[in-house]
């Protein structure tokens, strides 16, 4: 990425920070509803989960029609990595694996078929391989650029930030109660929508950092 001046375009500042508020306004919303509307709307499969997934697919598709070759060619990682996250926000992991995808149990288990743990090791190292690519190509230069606030860079750390604040709330009660410290089903349901609507902000503010992209720098290739 080339140095650019600061916040711009500043069109996709704004969008960005209408985004950020718009997620903010939602969870005020369920804030202030019955704990049973919220509790439905945080539930796994429901509208707000479909419409992450929806995002992050929309987000590769654009990734691939408008970045065109040179986007499939040069950041194809990318595009992989954004499917997959589509595929993780519609539990593909868990509903397409006996046991879990992720989980150590598959391995052990002889109710788990030798080819079921042959896939399921061939797409544990292809993740592996993304996360070393993603970290060793892009970022230092991301939180290089981030610090600069180069408006790309800040879209793309704005949906980590979500993402990793949403793994943090994720079982929030759960791991809480290692240390003994109890919250309440309330306290819970709250935890619980503010981790799927910080979720459902991610694949949207890559979306805003694509076409930010395109805007900026597919004008000096």
């Amino acid at each position: 990425m080339t140095t650019v001046p600061a916040f711009y375009p500043q069109r996709y500042f704004w969008l960005q920070s209408l985004l950020l508020l718009s997620l903010l306004a939602i969870i005020a919303y369920y804030w202030q509803v019955d704990d049973v509307i919220t509790e439905h709307a945080a539930r796994e499969g429901g509208l707000i989960d479909l419409t992450s997934a929806l995002g992050y697919f929309l987000c590769s598709g654009l990734m691939v029609v408008l970045g065109g070759k040179y986007m499939v060619k040069h950041h194809y990682p990318l595009i992989i990595s954004v499917v997959l996250l589509g595929l993780r926000e519609l539990d593909f992991d868990k509903r397409y694996s006996s046991l879990g995808l992720f989980k150590s149990a598959t391995f052990r288990s002889q109710d788990v078929s030798i080819l079921e743990k042959v896939v399921t090791l061939g797409i544990i190292l292809m993740v592996i391989w993304l996360v070393i690519i993603l970290i060793t190509k892009y970022l230092r230069p991301l939180l290089a650029r981030a610090l600069e606030f180069n408006m790309l860079a800040l879209s793309i750390a704005c949906a980590g930030g979500l993402l990793v604040v949403a793994r943090t709330l994720d079982g929030i009660a759960r791991k809480l109660a290692t240390f003994d410290i109890n919250i309440s089903l309330h306290t819970g349901i709250h935890t619980t929508i503010i981790e799927e609507v910080f979720e459902l902000g991610a694949p949207y503010s890559l979306i805003i950092a694509l076409f930010c992209y395109l805007h900026v720098y597919r004008r000096t290739r």
